[in-house]
């Protein structure tokens, strides 16, 4: 059952604490334990069985065998260096030693990445696709599976080669000559000492230029699409559905005539002295273009004087900038603001239900928060609904960073509950970020998923978790730790890491001093079991 409202999230968080429990409370234990002691010296070794061995699973820093509260089974050794993580899910994660190599699997998608002093080096496979970086390298197979798939190497901007879907190779050597496949949005590209000779083809619409930028000429089977410039001399590009244009000594002179249903008409640019805009749907002018301008139309109306400095739209979207001191827009359901910009900026966004509303101070603050509108009431008379106050919307979840010092994310309807300190990296948390960096930074890391806690500072020095059925382990290395088994069917307590121990369970008490082997104490006599 998800958190009703934040108030009782928070309530529920605080319990993780206090981080660092009061020493007197916690080493109280020793005390109430001498007499343990005693009797293990005095007696403990007239018991014949012999006592069982448990293996320390938690050593700090320097190696650990945890289950943290989301339910991966952890190993960590050398601090945040060397890390292996298994999920329930089957996920997997490798660090050997972070920052030089991190692997991350995802049986259920399909998908496994891995990272070599990233940015350095990086690749994945997803599906039957395969793809690999390393600095100005980059490689693709669509299908690793088939060694005729389709497949492209660029060594950027040197060298192309590679394999179309139709099986056609194709290779390039820049800027003496080759061709190249699905590039800069081109589904071809070729070329002889560039910039002398260059062709491309999107569809079936060819680019041809020569000394580029100075000539170019652009065609189609149907002449829906057509384009000649001489830079800067003359250019004319025409869109059968859209409009044709002319520039003569661009950008002195443009002239534009428009086709389209619902924007026919004219518009003209002497630059920089002034403009005309006449369509059937906005009419205006402009003076000394860009800087002013005044265009009314049916659905809009938009004003300049001078841009950027001041911005003023009406209409279907709503603008006022009084640049850079202040600005808001509206366009739909998405508003935005700004203050001093590009420093402290707003922005809110809805959808169904849901709203996000983002704060910006860039680039030190980011804090995106979602609520969602309450389910509408039944319906009531029209006197009392006026007097009844609407609900105000619920936060569900919340991302905050203050770089570099911490990021706190959580999710009410996920139950789930995360503090960073350090957080280096400016924005967001990407994946190879996360798997090869974020660790070595993060001094301090609390995780909450339902009533299962966990925290860590200084990569394992302390460590407290908590389990909702009661269990609990707590350690200061390697000064105490102290482990409490569900509803306290058993206890583990030691002193540098053994110089003084004791482990209870309901049939068996054990004791180990001076880092000696482990003995067995005698239950109470009549009992097959201790007491709690």
């Amino acid at each position: 059952m998800a958190w009703k409202n934040r108030r009782e999230f928070f309530h529920s968080v605080e319990k993780i604490g206090p981080f660092f429990p009061r020493c007197g409370k916690k080493f109280s234990t020793v005390w109430k334990t001498s007499a343990v002691l005693l009797a293990a010296i005095s007696g403990a070794w007239a018991n014949d069985a012999p006592a069982p061995r448990v293996a320390e699973a938690d050593w700090g820093p320097l190696a650990s065998w945890t289950t943290d509260c989301d339910g991966n089974d952890r190993f960590r050794a050398a601090g945040p260096f060397w890390e292996k993580a298994e999920s329930p899910d089957g996920k997997k994660l490798l660090a050997f030693p972070r920052p030089l190599f991190a692997r991350a699997v995802d049986p259920a998608a399909d998908r496994d990445s891995w990272d070599c002093c990233w940015p350095i080096a990086s690749g994945k496979t997803f599906g039957k696709e395969k793809s690999w970086r390393v600095l100005i390298s980059w490689f693709l197979d669509e299908d690793r599976t088939d060694p005729e798939s389709p497949y492209r190497f660029w060594l950027l901007p040197i060298w192309y080669h590679g394999r179309d879907a139709d099986g056609t190779g194709y290779a390039a050597l820049w800027p003496l000559g080759g061709e190249i496949r699905n590039f800069l949005w081109k589904d071809r590209i070729r070329f002889a000492l560039w910039p002398l000779w260059a062709q491309s083809q999107v569809n079936d619409v060819r680019t041809t230029d020569v000394l580029w930028p100075i000539y170019s000429r652009t065609t189609s089977p149907d002449g829906h699409r057509e384009q000649f410039r001489v830079f800067p001399l003359y250019a004319w590009t025409k869109n059968e559905r859209q409009f044709e244009k002319q520039a003569v000594l661009w950008p002195i002179w443009n002239h534009a005539r428009y086709v389209h249903p619902q924007a026919q008409g004219t518009a003209w640019v002497l630059f920089p002295l002034c403009g005309r805009v006449h369509l059937n749907s906005q009419k205006g002018w402009m003076l000394a273009p860009p800087l002013f301008q005044f265009i009314r139309g049916e659905k809009f109306s938009r004003y300049f004087c001078p841009w950027p400095f001041i911005q003023i739209e009406t209409g279907v979207r709503e603008k006022f900038y009084l640049w850079p001191l202040y600005g808001q827009k509206k366009d739909g359901p998405l508003q935005s603001r700004f203050w001093l910009w590009p420093l402290l900026s707003r922005e809110e966004n809805e959808w169904g239900a849901r709203k996000q509303t983002r704060w910006m101070l860039a680039p030190l603050f980011t804090s995106v928060t979602q609520s969602e509108n309450p389910l509408p009431a039944k319906r009531q008379p029209a006197e009392q609904a006026d007097a009844a106050p609407a609900p105000a919307p619920r936060v569900v979840a919340n991302r905050t960073k203050l770089w570099p010092l911490y990021s706190r994310q959580y999710d009410l309807d996920e139950k789930t509950y995360r503090l960073r300190l350090l957080d280096l990296w400016p924005t967001g948390h990407p994946p190879a970020v996360e798997r090869s960096w974020a660790p070595l930074w993060t001094l301090l890391d609390v995780r909450v998923r339902g009533e299962d806690r966990d925290v860590d500072a200084l990569w394992g020095i302390y460590r407290d978790e908590r389990r909702d059925d009661g269990a609990r382990a707590f350690s200061l290395f390697p000064l105490w730790r102290h482990e409490r088994a569900e509803e306290d069917s058993a206890r583990r307590w030691s002193v540098l890491k053994g110089l003084l121990a004791y482990d209870r369970t309901a049939t068996n008490r054990q004791v180990r001093f001076l880092w000696l082997g482990r003995v067995r104490l005698a239950p109470p006599a009549g009992k097959g079991a201790e007491p709690k």
